[in-house]
């Protein structure tokens, strides 16, 4: 048995390597041609496909994608951080809609969770019910009535239509709630006989027991806000309002050398918060009992 699970894992690894070189191979060309000219983009993009030469094309257009520039350059993020103003006005305004979320989200949900998991009221598990049917619902599903909801309070054309919802979102309650039950409920018990309030049992007994819970919260919805893009479409009708998610693929004007670069800034943000926070990604998803 324990040879044939060797035999299954050294078959497994190459595999598992091959899939994970494919999942980062467009982040590595994005990366390394992010220092190549704007003259050396042009070149190895350049090509188009015809209906008499697709296979030949395809190989060309594989093997003009290089990963190693001829000459490593940084001109293309010195053009999109100085030359190009409104870059950093549009990645301030993705900041502007993803903090309050990333913020509200915590809050919201952790004095809900907690008052699902400590206080007991008739339908209590039903309200919770209604909470996993929006969470699972998909994004469309729920765009219509988020528009009517934010035209009544008349926030339609504004980042309060994005941030209110995205605040409120019941995915942040499930997964504190998940997590707050593993808690055992001998904690609560033994500080309300020292004459502990609500307020201090939150705060000073399960709040800091929910350390990897909040990071993992904090890391998804950030990254899910940052890349908004459906949202920001619908509600946001001024170009100088939009986050940078959605200006990404008209801020170069055709410019390739921009796009790389300004692609590997936008992304420098979530994928530090992936490498220094994977611990408590993991240690979160798994307290919370979400497979």
């Amino acid at each position: 048995m324990s040879g044939h699970r060797a035999l299954k894992e050294k078959l497994l690894l190459p595999l598992m390597v091959c899939l994970g070189l494919i999942m980062l191979f467009p982040l590595i060309v994005t990366f390394t041609n992010s220092f190549m000219s704007e003259a050396e983009i042009a070149l190895r993009y350049t090509s188009r496909l015809t209906t008499f030469d697709i296979a030949d094309g395809i190989t060309r257009r594989f093997i003009d994608m290089g990963l190693i520039p001829q000459r490593v350059t940084t001109e293309q993020y010195a053009e999109v951080l100085i030359n190009q103003p409104s870059f950093m006005v549009l990645m301030t305004n993705s900041m502007r809609l993803t903090l309050p979320v990333v913020a509200g989200s915590l809050v919201i949900s952790a004095l809900t969770a907690y008052g699902f998991t400590i206080w007991r009221f008739r339908f209590k598990e039903a309200v919770f019910a209604v909470y996993i049917v929006v969470m699972l619902m998909p994004l469309q599903a729920v765009l219509v009535p988020n528009f009517i909801i934010a035209d009544m309070m008349g926030i339609r054309e504004s980042h309060l239509a994005i941030i209110l919802p995205g605040i409120f979102s019941p995915f942040g309650v499930f997964l504190m709630r998940q997590s707050m039950k593993v808690i055992p409920s001998a904690y609560f018990e033994a500080a309300r006989i020292d004459g502990a309030s609500e307020w201090y049992i939150f705060s000073r007994v399960v709040m800091p027991q929910l350390k990897s819970t909040i990071a993992a919260l904090t890391m998804l919805t950030f990254i899910e806000y940052w890349n908004i893009v459906e949202q920001a479409i619908i509600f946001i009708t001024d170009y100088r309002q939009e986050p940078l998610s959605v200006y990404l693929s008209r801020i170069a004007a055709g410019r390739m050398g921009l796009v790389f670069a300004a692609s590997c800034i936008y992304m420098f943000l979530p994928l530090w918060f992936l490498m220094v926070g994977q611990k408590d990604l993991k240690k979160g998803i798994e307290l919370s009992g979400v497979k």
